[in-house]
């Protein structure tokens, strides 16, 4: 920052006297769009912003008007063997233009895994990532090399696993505050391993459902602060009221109703899971539609291998919104996504899959709150639940909205929230400094 006392640039009045470094760290989807409008009240306190957009998170954040660094910014010359594994791994990984650039997969994929072979050894290696595949990853030596050049006074990530828990993990190495955002409930397990098995110095939690969730992974009251998640706010800003466009560009009856499938990277057995149950419900109900969505990870050919099983009751999603869908569905189907919060949000419906009845270990458990939400671990159970959705009113909608925003705390504040307590999360190591 200029110190000379006759320059013309006004400096916000909050922001501080020397501008510090926040490093933020996230994946794609919920993930990025979480952290987006924190990172952005945070530049405009004047903080220094620097944020390592991971998979899909590049794209939102570059139009965002960010500048994201990637792990091929971090790729040296002498990294051969992990330019060998990326390589071999994009093969079979990287979904072609979609996402992200095939020199980033490679860097991303590839550093990753020479990591995972410097903590465990080649045989142990190939082993834990032929169980877990990605979730395997844990690149704590990357995350060194990104904090060494940005030298953050703060970490800022949401709940993810691999690069994003590294981070959080690097940061303790270096006793640099580290904020994490929940974005549901926290505590998802893969492969009998806790995602998060070391969380942030302070912990954003969404509403007060998350809390003793977390208390059980042994998280304090101290470090859980509520906020809200910044993901959830767009439904403050829509009304209500069902759109009926694109169910009229569909041809949609007055009497179908239709249920959007929110697909997600999972197990194979949860997808034949939630899919055979989509099988059966629309036999079961003929006015049943359903509207088919490919994760932003998955390409649009995964979809259409749904859409073939369904016949003419599926329809395409392949270039229409979220948002969009949400708003012309009754009913939600998916996993544990913040896609079905978001639903619930608007007033819809939502019918929830898993593979395991663990729901503190891999559950969304909106059905112990809301008692218009299904859970199912059965094909059969998740075939009546979906089939027997009905119509109904734009009041019973509205209703539902209603008490779930208030439960959420959706009022268009959480960003500043969560900001807050990163801006204190510096203050606090500065006053331990100066002790």
């Amino acid at each position: 920052m200029n110190s000379d006392k006759g320059s013309s640039v006004k400096q916000p009045a909050t922001a501080p006297k020397q501008a510090q470094r926040v490093l933020g760290v996230c994946y794609g989807g919920g993930h990025v769009l979480m952290l987006i409008p924190v990172l952005e009240h945070l530049r405009s306190l004047g903080y220094e912003v620097h944020v390592l957009g991971l998979t899909a998170a590049g794209i939102p954040l570059t139009e965002a008007g960010f500048e994201p660094l990637g792990f091929l910014d971090f790729l040296k010359d002498d990294d051969t063997r992990a330019i060998e594994h990326g390589k071999r791994l994009a093969e079979k990984m990287h979904c072609d233009g979609k996402v992200v650039s095939l020199e980033e997969s490679i860097a991303y994929l590839g550093l990753s895994y020479a990591d995972l072979e410097d903590q465990l050894g080649v045989e142990e290696a190939g082993v834990e990532f032929e169980r877990l595949g990605r979730q395997a990853f844990l690149p704590v030596s990357i995350l060194r090399r990104v904090f060494d050049q940005v030298q953050p006074d703060v970490v800022i990530t949401t709940s993810s696993p691999r690069a994003e828990l590294a981070a959080v993990k690097v940061a303790a190495e270096r006793k640099i505050p580290s904020v994490g955002m929940i974005d549901l409930f926290g505590g998802q397990v893969i492969g009998g391993r806790l995602l998060t098995d070391i969380l942030s110095d302070y912990v954003c939690v969404p509403f007060e459902g998350t809390i003793p969730v977390l208390k059980e992974w042994n998280v304090t009251r101290d470090q859980m602060m509520i906020t809200g998640n910044p993901n959830l706010e767009w439904v403050t800003k829509v009304p209500a009221v069902q759109d009926r466009s694109w169910r009229e560009r569909h041809n949609l009856k007055e009497t179908d109703i239709l249920a959007l499938y929110a697909m997600q990277p999972e197990t194979r057995d949860y997808c034949d899971l939630v899919e055979d149950s989509l099988v059966q419900a629309v036999q079961q109900n003929p006015n049943l539609k359903v509207a088919v969505r490919a994760h932003p990870c998955q390409p649009d050919s995964d979809a259409q291998l749904v859409l073939d099983r369904l016949g003419d009751a599926g329809l395409p999603t392949f270039s229409d919104s979220l948002s969009e869908l949400i708003y012309a569905c009754e009913l939600l189907v998916t996993g544990n996504s913040t896609v079905a919060l978001e639903a619930v949000l608007l007033g819809r419906k939502a019918a929830l899959f898993y593979i395991n009845e663990d729901l503190l270990a891999h559950g969304l458990p909106l059905h112990l709150y809301y008692d218009w939400v299904t859970f199912s671990t059965e094909v059969a159970h998740g075939a009546r639940a979906i089939s027997q959705v009905t119509c109904e009113t734009i009041q019973d909608q509205q209703q539902r909205r209603a008490k779930v925003c208030k439960d959420w705390h959706c009022d268009g504040k959480s960003h500043i929230r969560i900001a807050e307590v990163v801006v204190n999360a510096i203050e606090s190591k500065k006053n331990r400094n100066v002790a």
